[in-house]
């Protein structure tokens, strides 16, 4: 079988998880209504906050699958490609803020100034000449970095060891797919036979990242749904 039509395999199954664990989610909170904010505040906006995490990967991998029928059209495979980049700030993002609120740096009623403004800062740069390899490394730098430093070194976050260390995995997982995407890697196709391979290959590896990493944070929690 193609590589290409297994990839768009794995992306399909990767976009039916995501969903499928978003809707998990919002049954529990909007429809079955087993935990409230009145009931538990910081788990309500915990399962929030991984919601938009599933949604913001779903969306991504919806996008990928576009571009990879679109692969003919290059202005079109491009601009998809920045708003792909783009895209991954904001399940970080959401997160952070939630452990903002946890560890009380940040009220309620102001979160969501927090999430607007590197919302716009985002776009701003989506829209500017900078290249999609320092995109990345503000993405390193400002989100997934700082959600580490949070969780390691922050006590007060009320996180159990064994829920902390699968939920490092599971985004350490989906950041290494995320640096493997083979749109940016091709750039360096020439540097070796190696590298050329592995940009073959993460057209499959990639979303087989993100399914393990959506499992991994999914299981941090599971038992407490």
């Amino acid at each position: 079988m193609d590589l290409q039509i297994i990839g768009v395999m794995m992306y399909l199954v990767n976009i039916f998880l995501s969903f499928i664990l978003a809707i998990i989610i919002i049954e529990k909170l909007y429809i079955s209504k087993k935990f409230s904010k009145e009931q538990d505040f910081h788990f309500y906006n915990d399962l929030f906050s991984w919601e938009m995490f599933y949604i913001f990967i779903g969306i991504e991998s919806v996008l990928k699958i576009v571009s990879m029928f679109l692969s003919f059209n290059n202005v079109i495979s491009y601009i998809l490609l920045r708003v792909r980049i783009l895209i991954f700030f904001f399940p970080f993002w959401t997160k952070i803020i939630h452990l903002e609120k946890v560890m009380n740096k940040i009220t309620y009623d102001r979160h969501y100034y927090a999430g607007v403004i590197p919302l716009i800062i985002t776009l701003v740069l989506g829209f500017t000449s900078i290249s999609n390899i320092i995109l990345i490394f503000i993405f390193f730098c400002t989100t997934f970095s700082l959600l580490f430093f949070f969780f390691i070194f922050f006590k007060n976050t009320g996180t159990e060891r064994s829920k902390t260390l699968k939920i490092l995995f599971g985004t350490i997982v989906i950041g290494v797919g995320y640096l493997l995407k083979p749109e940016i890697l091709e750039r360096y196709s020439e540097i070796s036979k190696i590298l050329e391979t592995l940009i073959v290959l993460s057209n499959i590896t990639v979303p087989i990242l993100f399914i393990i990493g959506l499992l991994l944070i999914f299981d941090s929690y599971r038992k407490e749904l």
